[in-house]
């Protein structure tokens, strides 16, 4: 029943003071939550005109513009996604002015960030673990030897024994079309010729270079800057293989090949020393370089005298709180980060507050990787 009369003095005024109380409450309640919400997503405010640029190892893009999209939507930064080869993307670091990126996201070699030279700032993030592979597509499964390569690989993976392996890469070698990065630009390719080493060594006698100078007598080798540009031959049926991570297989939707832990890089920490055996050197910026084999991560760090760092700290705080939304690539997360320096100085304290609330963990300094 609707009534049509007014309400009294009394009502109205225990009417506004209900308002007033609701309204004090509200509001120690929204000054509350929003207050926790922030010290959780961040520790610093970030000047609306600032943009992130992110250098990242071409094999993670997929990986990083979803993450720039979140994080666009989240803090309404702009993200722009710059992918290629670690070694040559450091090259770049280090070379041009002012410096290009604000983040920059290597795969593998903790060496990628010290070729940044003199904008080195002395330390990186490993968050995620990757695993090398070998890439295919369906197109490969109908050309010769595919058949006879599949099944001593099949085989191999049952039963570990060595004329299975020998064969699969003897074959692998000789018989189809590789596509393999160049390893002074992408570590990709770097992998591929350690896989080699390994192989040669383990299944021909202790001969590392076994397999590598077959390689070296097949006429279909394709080298590339980065193993992003074997995709499109792959997918057209122009090229048989490439070498990669398991992430970018999935991310573009190929086949692979799943190596063993001996033999894929991952991380298995009993197989790190084995790992570190293996050696094979590059040349970037005219300076040779030895590099030991190590497990993939990936790293992520801030260029010494990089614009916009607040927003480069917020990035990578957010990034470090999306890890686990990436295990659709395949990639392992690492709870927590591991945080590599030589000096704690070198820290920004934005990143240092992340070691205190437990994100990071000090893992030792760039020569324990």
């Amino acid at each position: 029943m609707r009534h049509s009369r007014g309400l009294s003095k009394i009502q109205a005024g225990i009417i506004v003071v209900i308002i007033i109380v609701a309204a004090v409450v509200s509001g120690i309640y929204f000054i509350t939550v929003h207050h926790h919400a922030q010290s959780i997503t961040s520790t610093t405010t970030v000047p609306s005109n600032e943009s992130v640029t992110v250098y990242v190892a071409g094999a993670y893009v997929a990986i990083l513009n979803n993450l720039a999209k979140q994080f666009e939507n989240a803090t309404g930064i702009p993200v722009h996604v710059v992918s290629g080869g670690s070694f040559g993307l450091a090259a770049q670091i280090a070379t041009e002015t002012p410096v290009p990126a604000n983040v920059f996201i290597p795969v593998a070699y903790i060496q990628a960030v010290e070729l940044e030279g003199s904008r080195n700032p002395g330390w990186a993030i490993a968050f995620l673990s990757d695993q090398m592979s070998i890439v295919y597509s369906n197109y490969t499964t109908k050309v010769q030897y595919w058949n006879q390569l599949y099944s001593n690989y099949t085989m191999a993976i049952k039963t570990n024994e060595s004329k299975y392996w020998h064969n699969f890469f003897y074959l692998l070698a000789t018989k189809f079309s590789l596509g393999i990065a160049n390893p002074n630009t992408d570590p990709e390719g770097l992998y591929a010729y350690l896989i080699f080493e390994m192989v040669g060594y383990l299944y021909v006698n202790h001969n590392a270079s076994y397999f590598v100078d077959l390689l070296k007598e097949n006429p279909h080798i394709e080298v590339e800057p980065t193993t992003a540009d074997y995709v499109p031959s792959l997918k057209a049926g122009e090229l048989d293989f490439t070498f990669s991570y398991v992430s970018y297989a999935v991310s573009q939707r190929l086949e692979y090949l799943q190596l063993p832990p001996w033999l894929s890089f991952g991380y298995y920490p009993n197989e790190t020393n084995w790992y570190s055996q293996f050696v094979y050197n590059i040349t970037v910026n005219g300076k040779t370089l030895t590099i030991h084999g190590n497990s993939v991560y990936l790293f992520m760090t801030v260029p010494l005298n990089a614009s916009n760092t607040q927003a480069a700290y917020e990035f990578i705080r957010f990034v470090l709180s999306h890890e686990s939304e990436l295990t659709i690539y395949h990639v392992t997360p690492i709870y927590p980060a591991l945080i590599f320096y030589n000096n704690p100085s070198n820290v920004p304290i934005p990143i240092m507050q992340l070691i205190k609330e437990g994100v990071l963990k000090y893992a030792g300094n760039f020569s324990e990787i």
